[in-house]
């Protein structure tokens, strides 16, 4: 009888190149590591464009505020990459941390050894988990977006412009949601590389 592609397919070369669905949401196939450096490299530098081209909508900010809005473009790249990893962390742990630390208990406490690698490693299954949700985790660009786009937003309304303090939240807010919403669907996709903490 032929395995569960589902069971099965939850390494990169695994996954079909139009994605798997799985009981646990849609995975995606990731990109080559190398286009994955690439893309990075272009969403890094793209944001500070991003930031030049809402910096030139109003028209009549300074070069001080126009340099400004640089920042929250960069800001959302390297939260959002902290949320990531953060949130990484966390998957790792429950899927692979418990189980190590259950056998600790059992080998110091009760001196028992475990019965098979099954009893410390996570199972396929539970690692197909796992990946599927690292890579949802890759959204975590959208919620920083908010975050930054509010307090852009609010520090916009005090530049001295013409478009008024309304108008100049609208924009900046607007778009550093917009921005942190770009960054999260090249991460949710695999796009992105993931980044692993020390």
């Amino acid at each position: 009888m032929p395995n569960d592609p589902a069971k099965e397919a939850f390494t990169p070369a695994q996954v079909p190149p139009e994605g798997l669905d799985t009981p646990y949401g849609y995975l995606y196939r990731p990109l080559s590591d190398g286009k994955q450096i690439i893309v990075a490299i272009a969403a890094f530098v793209s944001g500070p464009a991003f930031g030049w081209v809402i910096g030139q909508v109003p028209g009549d900010l300074t070069e001080t505020a126009r340099n400004l809005l640089f920042v929250p473009m960069v800001v959302i790249f390297f939260m959002g990459y902290s949320l990531w990893i953060t949130r990484l962390n966390a998957i790792a742990f429950q899927g692979i941390g418990w189980g190590l630390l259950k056998t600790l208990f059992m080998l110091i406490v009760f001196r028992r050894k475990p019965e098979s690698i099954e009893d410390v490693m996570p199972s396929r299954d539970k690692l197909l988990e796992m990946v599927v949700r690292a890579q949802k985790a890759g959204a975590s660009f959208a919620p920083v977006g908010w975050l930054v786009g509010l307090v852009s937003g609010l520090i916009a309304m005090l530049f001295d412009s013409a478009m008024g303090p309304g108008k100049l939240f609208l924009l900046v807010g607007g778009g550093c949601v917009i921005w942190g919403y770009l960054l999260a669907w090249q991460g949710r996709r695999s796009w992105l590389p993931f980044m692993e903490s020390e």
